[in-house]
């Protein structure tokens, strides 16, 4: 998805380092390996998990997560196929999977049986799987917050079932473009040097392109670089659709704050709307230029949801 434009500068690459972050990986109950990264906090304090859209990885989202408190524990996960988190070999993404695996995964890497639930944080895609695990498990998050999240309205829903049945989803033109976009480069300095002027990347403050080079690829072919999730896989996500999404916001029991960017996809403010008019635990606010906020702007967007957390008294 890339509707992002205007660049941060405020905060120079260094400041916005995530630093002591330490890699994990995990085997979970679908027998899929999750990755992903831990900055660790102080005992009693914040615990956030935080997790990134389709196509991106876990550090995309690391300048953001730099910029909350330093006693906050941080848990960044990889989605399936994304970073370095196996990629699943069902036909069609199952969103409902995704969210059990990566549930799976940090309830063991963040020891929620004895240290308590998180705060959950999910960006677009993120923030659909992060809502659809904190129906499935109430006892991972206290809390949700869900940064423009691709909430699918009904009839997109049963547009894209249609599709998926017939395999039109295939010739849509999103599909399309992602399937043949570049996914290989000679090396990091070429990649970052291709994308930075790309309509999706453009307005990314520098270390969050530095960030998603450096940990959304794997060594090439002839010692290149490639992407870690490969164009065919987030393609196909972008054909599939949640199941089962509108039952979790009917379900969902705990308090789930929404930031929607002042220019989102216009399906999302839509959907939003309806869903906190079905839930009263739903709450939403407008936050942020475009749908990829967190990357173009990760201070004020950390600072967005330091001042949520703590004005709620989570």
């Amino acid at each position: 998805m890339s509707e992002c434009s205007s660049v941060e500068t405020t905060l120079s690459s260094n400041n916005l380092l995530l630093k002591n972050a330490q890699q994990w990986q995990q085997q979970s109950n679908s027998a899929l390996t999750v990755n992903g990264y831990y900055r660790p906090g102080v005992k009693n304090a914040k615990r956030i998990h935080l997790l990134h859209g389709n196509g991106f990885s876990a550090m995309t989202l690391a300048a953001m997560a730099s910029q909350l408190p330093k006693d906050w524990s941080i848990w960044l996960t990889d989605a399936p196929g994304h970073g370095y988190s196996t990629q699943p070999t069902t036909k069609m993404p199952n969103w409902q999977k995704m969210a059990n695996t990566i549930a799976d995964a940090i309830y063991l890497q963040a020891n929620v049986k004895e240290n308590g639930p998180l705060i959950g944080i999910g960006h677009s895609m993120g923030g659909v799987i992060t809502l659809l695990a904190a129906v499935k498990y109430p006892d991972l998050f206290s809390e949700i917050i869900l940064l423009d999240p691709v909430l699918f309205q009904t009839e997109i829903i049963i547009a894209q079932q249609l599709m998926q049945v017939t395999g039109a989803w295939r010739r849509v033109a999103l599909v399309k473009s992602v399937t043949n976009r570049t996914a290989t480069w000679p090396s990091l300095a070429v990649m970052k040097e291709n994308i930075a002027g790309k309509s999706l990347y453009k307005a990314w403050h520098p270390q969050v392109v530095s960030d998603y080079c450096a940990f959304s690829t794997n060594v090439g072919h002839q010692h290149g670089v490639e992407l870690s999730c490969q164009p065919t896989w987030e393609a196909s996500i972008f054909g599939s659709y949640p199941k089962g999404l509108w039952r979790a916001i009917y379900k969902i029991k705990i308090p789930v704050e929404i930031l929607v960017a002042n220019k989102s996809y216009l399906f999302i403010p839509k959907a939003v709307k309806r869903a906190a008019k079905i839930n009263k635990d739903i709450q939403w606010q407008k936050f942020g230029r475009h749908h990829c906020f967190p990357m173009e702007q990760p201070a004020e967007t950390a600072k967005a949801i330091t001042d949520l957390i703590i004005s709620k008294h989570w």
